[in-house]
């Protein structure tokens, strides 16, 4: 039985802060329900010790060097239910660096860096203590990007497979300061001799290290990994480590857990449906209309958001398309937060237009399922978007993306046509969503007219609701594209 250890920042159901716990949580069981034994190691945050009290055993503790200071650290285990599936779960304890505050730090400060460097090496000394050995390490964005190198430096007979989840942040500071505390030297390894320049100067950039050490790379859509490898702007600087690697880099696309996601179970909606009676999804529109005090009306179009704010996800975009079509008939909710810039604008849209648009600026599980339930349309003008969950959700709920053709949503959204049927007038409609090109707030505001026109013809608008909604998200196919890749590694 193969034997792998997911390594990552968080993991649902037992942590969720963003999509990065989505795809550990339901990748895992996924692998695990094709053959292999897969096992996951976070590290043991403040938020979790309530949570978790009760359900832990104490595993062993070592010592961990970091900041030219030798350090203990407490691994503990537990395990969680994941569908039918029982996965093993490591949480790493350290007071200082792994065990107080947040989750995620100032992005900006040093702290935020060496909390991550320092669960790599903990994690190092977990596969050099523990009997227990994997023969692959999954390893998820930056947060375990050093992890590599060290297994690397370390000669351990363990491959690592390295998952970019976006490019966007990348895990640097400076570089003497970085080596500093990794208690490593410009000469221990040849990956090492590379720096950026950044705003600390010579940087040490963690994902930089993960490209060049990694067995084997993946990221989260087959369009994304094209875009990194030919586009100078999508691959973030790292343009030339990207091209280095580019024949270990490998695409599969994200799925969503379909039992979590599925509009005829979910608990957290007024009224379960499917495609085949999807007219009683209007009554999670009145309800969403009324508990946000909007005018109850199914035959408004309602379009919806539901993001992290910031500059990747078009927020610009979204705001500018309101202000062009708030004359029309229809409402608008976004639910998000992020860069308070971004915040504050989809609030001041909120304010100017309270009986047409509401902004609610929060994080909130629910009422996201409640959105997706009772919206028509979903708002995702990407400016890069590396494969996107929202879209395929919304789609599960027959809430209608409207995308820009990037990253993922090429490859998940496929734009609406009509075709003739032979030998007769009728047209047929094919399609999951509309998708433009470019990044202008005219060609988006044209998109979302091009689609209220459709609104308007209701059988039309059915049918493109029920190809949205048959569309297979899960994770089977992409489960079994990892596991070619796993195999592929062991027999390199």
């Amino acid at each position: 039985m193969m034997k792998i250890l997911f390594v990552a920042s968080e993991v649902d159901p037992i942590l969720k802060v963003g999509g990065i716990a989505d795809v550990v949580g339901s990748l895992s069981k996924r692998i695990k329900e094709l053959g292999a034994e897969v096992r996951i190691i976070i590290p043991f945050y403040q938020p979790l010790k309530e949570k978790l009290k009760g359900s832990l055993t104490q595993l062993t503790s070592f010592k961990v060097w970091a900041d030219q200071e030798e350090e203990e650290v407490v691994v503990w285990e537990t395990q969680f239910l994941s569908g039918s599936e029982k996965i093993k779960l490591y949480l790493i304890s350290h007071p200082e660096y792994l065990s107080a505050k947040d989750i995620y730090l100032d992005v900006k400060d040093f702290a935020h860096l060496k909390r991550f460097l320092f669960f790599n090496q903990a994690v190092m000394g977990f596969l050099e203590n523990f009997s227990w050995q994997p023969e692959i390490v999954h390893c998820h964005d930056w947060q375990a990007g050093i992890l590599p190198l060290l297994i690397k430096k370390k000669k351990l007979n363990i491959k690592s497979f390295f998952t970019i989840h976006n490019l966007l942040i990348q895990g640097q500071w400076n570089y003497d300061s970085t080596l500093k505390f990794l208690g490593l030297s410009e000469q221990d390894y040849p990956s090492l001799k590379y720096k950026k320049t950044g705003p600390y100067g010579e940087n040490f950039n963690v994902l930089q290290q993960a490209i060049l050490n990694a067995d084997l790379i993946s990221v989260v859509s087959p369009n994304y990994a094209q875009e990194i490898k030919t586009k100078k702007y999508y691959a973030r600087g790292l343009e030339k480590v990207i091209k280095k690697r580019e024949k270990d880099i490998h695409g599969i696309l994200n799925g969503i857990d379909i039992k979590t996601f599925n509009p005829q179970t979910d608990k957290n909606i007024v009224q379960n449906y499917s495609f085949k009676d999807i007219f009683l999804k209007n009554e999670n529109k009145i309800f969403l209309q009324k508990s946000l005090k909007l005018k109850p009306d199914s035959e408004i179009p309602l379009l919806t958001m539901v993001s992290r704010l910031d500059v990747q996800k078009g927020v610009d975009l979204i705001c500018q398309a309101t202000e062009n079509l708030i004359t029309k008939n229809i409402q608008f909710i976004f639910l998000g937060t992020g860069e308070r810039k971004h915040e504050k604008m989809l609030k001041g849209l909120s304010e100017r237009y309270p009986e047409k648009v509401k902004a609610l600026i929060k994080f909130d599980s629910k009422l996201a399922q409640q959105i997706y339930a009772g919206g028509d349309m979903f708002l995702m003008p990407s400016k890069f978007e590396p494969c996107g969950l929202s879209q395929l959700i919304a789609m599960r709920y027959g809430n209608i993306p409207i995308a820009r053709a990037t990253g993922g949503l090429v490859n998940t959204v496929e734009n609406i046509r009509e075709e003739k049927k032979l030998f007769g007038l009728k047209k047929k409609i094919k399609g999951t969503g509309f998708v433009f090109d470019g990044f202008s707030p005219e060609k988006f505001t044209q998109t979302i007219k091009r689609a209220l026109c459709f609104y308007d013809h209701k059988k039309q608008w059915k049918k493109i609701q029920e190809n949205a909604m048959q569309k297979d998200f899960s994770w089977k196919n992409s489960a079994e594209n990892y596991l070619k890749l796993y195999k592929k590694l062991l027999n390199q």
